[in-house]
């Protein structure tokens, strides 16, 4: 089963802190576009809920009982890999996008609407180039001339008012959208389109 394809995201909301949870899943139940399913406080209740109706993405809070984040999401990536899983803390997670407790709501929307991490990238035909250009958001666009001309993720956050974390999930969407593989990949794909002035290479010399 996949997730709900209905233009709703649909988010599974999962915390220790029963206070927490719910806060959290009142704030998301309160804006348009957005399911919300829980707060649960067990790890192996969120694997049962997602298997009855498999959602969008999974937020996590704090600990659980009984499965914690990291393995709970590891558990949901190779059963429901197209589930993205956004942890809210400190704690090591590999298969998941792990955010600091001090992360602000725009970034946290940002990392439950973005795809899984590690999902495969989505493949398009080769030459395909404008194609995949006109899939980008325009603030996609605006990271991708950016990393073109050499920003790194701070200068980017600075330059569009945003936060570095933010801008790391644009740039995973980047990845997949353009079929990227490598941070010159993108440089060159930004200048074979018009989006910087010169190739990989030309910019820094000197």
């Amino acid at each position: 089963m996949r997730p709900p394809r209905d233009g709703t995201r649909r988010v599974l909301v999962a915390s220790s802190s029963r206070l927490d949870g719910e806060a959290a899943a009142s704030l998301l139940g309160s804006l348009r576009g957005w399911e919300v399913a829980g707060p649960l406080q067990d790890g192996l209740e969120v694997l049962g809920e997602i298997r009855r109706r498999p959602p969008h993405a999974v937020l996590i809070l704090h600990d659980l009982a009984r499965l914690g984040p990291a393995p709970l999401a590891g558990q949901i990536r190779r059963r429901w890999p197209e589930v993205s899983v956004v942890v809210i803390g400190t704690v090591e997670a590999p298969h998941a996008s792990v955010l600091p407790p001090s992360a602000a709501r725009d970034d946290v929307l940002a990392a439950l609407a973005a795809p899984p991490l590690d999902a495969e990238p989505v493949r398009t035909p080769v030459g395909a180039g404008m194609e995949r250009l006109r899939t980008l958001t325009p603030r996609e666009r605006d990271v991708l001339k950016l990393l073109g001309s050499g920003a790194t993720r701070q200068e980017i956050a600075s330059a569009l008012g945003t936060s570095p974390h933010t801008v790391r999930t644009h740039m995973h969407n980047l990845y997949r959208k353009l079929d990227a593989h490598s941070h010159l990949e993108i440089v060159r794909f930004a200048a074979q389109h018009g989006l910087i002035e010169t190739e990989p290479g030309e910019k820094h010399k000197g």
